[in-house]
Order: structure tokens, then C-alpha cells, then sequence
């Protein structure tokens, strides 16, 4: 019994004087703010406004070999002003230019996160352009204002 205390001591005050890095790890992100789709005919795709858009990522303190992924999910389908809802799923984005990184295409969905970019290992800074379009949501759907809003998730490993 003395022997554990002694080894569960031990182990206590090694843990206790071992150094801690408590600075937390920042990063600056820059994701767009809002897209709109001006559906002027239910028949044709509508490209997003504006037409594109950059996510940039600057690491201010992180540790060493840390990538960053970026993902994208929709809260609900449009909320029409009146009438049936368009479906999340007529909004695709594509991606170009990416730095430091990989941009993916993908849609959105209301169940699950699509990916959008991710960091290459190690790499304190990047982005990825981003294009939207609204498939031809068809009838009965009608003109107005339908509001949609995301939620980006940003995780780092």
C-alpha cells in the first residue's frame, strides 16, 4: 500500500511540474457572408450573387502540422414566401484556385456537412474561390424572396 502511494505520488508531482502550453491556437478565418439567387425563371439554373466568392484561412498561432478543413450545411430547405419550398439540395457550389489546400465541389444538404476545402498539412495560411448555383427548381415553385441559412463547420486535426 505505501509502494502504490509513493508510485501514484511520484506520478503526481511529475505530471504537476511537467510544462503546460496553454496558449490557445487561432486562426483567422474569412467565409462569404451571404449568397442570393435571383430566380427570375423557375426553367433555368440561377448562378449565386455574388458570382463568387473567397474563403481564406490564416493561422496566427497554431501548432506545427495542423490541417484545417471547412465544410458547409444547410439549417432547412428555403422558406418560401409562399407555396412549396425549394430543396437545399438545387444549391451546388464549385470550387477554383486553391492555395495550400484542396477545394471540393459538392451540394448542400440539410442532414449531413459537404466539404469544401482543406488545408494541406502544416500549411499556416489559404483558401479556395467558391461559385454557387441554384438548379431549375421547377413549378409549382414561385417568384419572391426565399431565404435559406448554412452553418459552416470548421474543424482542425
Amino acid at each position: 500500500m505505501a509502494r502504490r502511494l509513493a508510485l501514484c505520488l511520484a506520478a503526481a508531482l511529475w505530471l504537476w511540474s511537467a510544462p503546460v502550453n496553454s496558449a490557445p491556437e487561432t486562426v483567422s478565418i474569412t467565409i462569404p457572408a451571404a449568397v442570393g439567387f435571383a430566380v427570375t425563371n423557375v426553367s433555368t439554373t440561377t448562378a449565386g450573387s455574388p458570382a463568387s466568392g473567397t474563403l481564406l484561412f490564416a493561422a496566427l498561432n497554431t501548432t506545427s502540422g495542423r490541417i484545417l478543413r471547412i465544410s458547409v450545411k444547410a439549417d432547412s430547405n428555403f422558406i418560401p414566401p409562399s407555396g412549396p419550398a425549394i430543396p437545399a439540395s438545387r444549391v451546388s457550389w464549385t470550387t477554383s484556385s486553391a492555395l495550400n489546400g484542396v477545394g471540393s465541389n459538392g451540394s448542400l444538404s440539410t442532414s449531413a456537412y459537404g466539404q469544401v476545402f482543406q488545408s494541406t498539412n502544416g500549411k499556416k495560411n489559404g483558401g479556395v474561390n467558391i461559385s454557387w448555383s441554384l438548379a431549375a427548381p421547377g413549378t409549382p415553385i414561385r417568384a419572391g424572396v426565399h431565404t435559406l441559412t448554412v452553418r459552416w463547420k470548421l474543424e482542425a486535426f
